[in-house]
């Protein structure tokens, strides 16, 4: 797709210029649906601290069809989004993630990857995976990776420019489920909850196996793989956030040294600490995140979408 998305506007979002907010009017910070003690960890790596080389103008819109993107941008990981801009859209547009209220381990955080969605200019795909330090239902084992997919238009402020949102529970095995929603053509709405005083898309994670569905009731018939279905939660509460850059340019090397699987966060299994998200093998018991950032399973045609 080259260095910036065709077109002024997009190239502004994209470039990281400017912060989503300004678009949205008023100035006021985008709700995040993180919750708002929800936190972002970063790489310690020198190239992944380093600050944003641009001013921002705080007058000067991100969808202004005049304007053009400057090469000054940080974008370390190569994907042609600058990473100031990378961890906005993440925080904006990442739907409201419903863990089971009754969930015996509940300790998890939000590892995601942010590129130019791979089949239509102009939008962004991004790929979550939440890691869990246990998987405490049937057949439990120390750690658990459940991934789920968002279509974003940068172009529209969130929520309204989540396009669609696809959860695969247990991806592989004969417990899986698909599940998609959104506003294309052709898609089921997707069920929200307020989040900033607004109606964000809902991810809902079953009750200790943590199985990722787009839609409540699926999730409540697989009776026999995610015994207690799921649950609407009031909040989606305070949950690390962490970007893990791209395949041949990654952003984090160890979950522990970046803040993201540590004892004060609440992850207890030893078998996980200092984990490599980008090295191929398994997370503790479960399955292999590098292979979760990359799948393009999660890529949602929304061509449909205005």
């Amino acid at each position: 797709m080259g260095k910036y998305f065709r077109g002024g506007i997009c190239a502004m979002i994209v470039a990281g210029l400017f912060p989503l907010s300004a678009a949205c009017g008023g100035g006021g910070a985008a709700p995040d649906p993180g919750g708002a003690s929800a936190t972002s960890t970063s790489g310690t790596s020198p190239a992944a601290d380093a600050p944003d080389a641009s001013p921002t103008p705080a007058t000067v819109s991100p969808h202004d069809k005049d304007a053009s993107p400057t090469p000054s941008v940080v974008d370390t990981d190569g994907d042609g989004i600058g990473d100031a801009m990378e961890e906005s859209l993440a925080a904006e547009y990442m739907p409201f993630v419903s863990i089971h209220p009754s969930d015996k381990c509940p300790t998890h955080g939000l590892l995601y990857r942010l590129s130019p969605h791979p089949k239509e200019p102009g939008r962004v795909m991004l790929w979550v995976d939440i890691l869990y330090d246990q998987d405490c239902g049937a057949n439990g084992h120390a750690g658990d990776d459940e991934s789920f997919g968002v279509v974003i238009d940068p172009h529209v402020p969130a929520p309204a420019g989540i396009l669609a949102v696809r959860g695969i529970s247990h991806q592989g095995t004969p417990c899986e489920h698909d599940t998609t929603c959104g506003a294309c053509k052709g898609m089921t709405a997707c069920q929200t909850a307020m989040q900033g005083g607004v109606a964000y898309p809902m991810v809902f994670s079953s009750v200790d196996k943590h199985g990722n569905y787009a839609d409540l009731n699926t999730c409540s018939g697989s009776v026999v793989c995610d015994f207690g279905g799921c649950a609407a939660s009031t909040t989606s509460g305070s949950t690390p956030r962490l970007n893990a850059g791209e395949p041949g340019h990654p952003l984090v090397h160890d979950l522990t040294t970046d803040g993201f699987v540590t004892a004060a966060n609440g992850w207890k299994q030893a078998a996980l600490m200092h984990a490599d998200p980008w090295k191929p093998g398994n997370f503790g018991g479960a399955g292999d995140v590098s292979k979760d950032l990359v799948d393009p399973a999660f890529v949602i045609d929304t061509t449909a979408c205005p």
